[in-house]
């Protein structure tokens, strides 16, 4: 009988293979050649898989977000609410999420001149955000209970430091180092929540007519 070959498996084992390759010559400079000899495979085979180049890359692109989500369900599943624990997999702080951060990095170089990838940025964006909305919501219970446009101030600052934490950490590791990559993390969270806590209790504050609250208990 002939092979069953799994499709989605194969453009994922492609995909991985692709951001290594990337990860080592840069988007701009890394060939359909460079990611077949990364995957063990043949051009020809890649071009059965996926459209071009593009093709490749959107998909090289969700393999972080992949991994992202799935250490971050396993360590769901163990109980941890820790944010800045469930968010280390977004930061290059280990080898493998360095590996997996890299690409990122890469791709921000090139958006700005090429029209098609700012389109699959936006894209992309739109769904790691999603991500980090639902990881919020779960180490940060009360945020439910935040205004809308709070929450939405909190998830944008988040995301945003993450980006910035990301490049330092890919670009400048002798600065941006593990133990700084992560104080700065829990850093930046302590604040956010803390702020989003006030706003929320100014908010209710003003909502029964008491006038702001000037004081959070964390």
């Amino acid at each position: 009988m002939p092979k069953i070959i799994d499709v989605e498996q194969t453009r994922l084992r492609i995909a991985k293979a692709a951001c290594k390759a990337i990860a080592g010559k840069g988007i701009s400079a890394v060939t359909m050649i460079d990611i077949a000899k990364a995957a063990g495979v043949t051009t020809g085979m890649i071009t059965h898989y996926f459209e071009g180049k593009a093709d490749i890359i959107a998909a090289s692109l969700r393999v972080p977000f992949l991994n992202m989500e799935r250490k971050i369900g396993h360590l769901l599943e163990k109980g941890e609410t820790n944010l800045a624990t469930l968010l280390d997999a977004a930061i290059p702080a280990s080898i493998s999420h360095f590996e997996d951060s890299v690409i990122w990095v890469n791709f921000c170089g090139v958006i700005a001149a090429d029209p098609e990838f700012r389109r699959l940025n936006a894209a992309l964006h739109r769904e790691g955000t999603k991500i980090y909305d639902q990881v919020i919501r779960a180490a940060w219970p009360e945020s439910d209970e935040w205004p809308t446009d709070v929450f939405e101030i909190a998830l944008r600052s988040i995301v945003t430091f993450l980006f910035g934490l990301r490049a330092g950490g890919v670009t400048n590791r002798a600065i941006w180092t593990t133990s700084v990559q992560r104080s700065q993390l829990e850093l930046h969270l302590r604040l956010v929540r803390c702020w989003a806590q006030q706003q929320a209790l100014t908010n209710c504050g003003r909502e029964f007519g008491s006038g702001p609250i000037n004081s959070v208990h964390m």
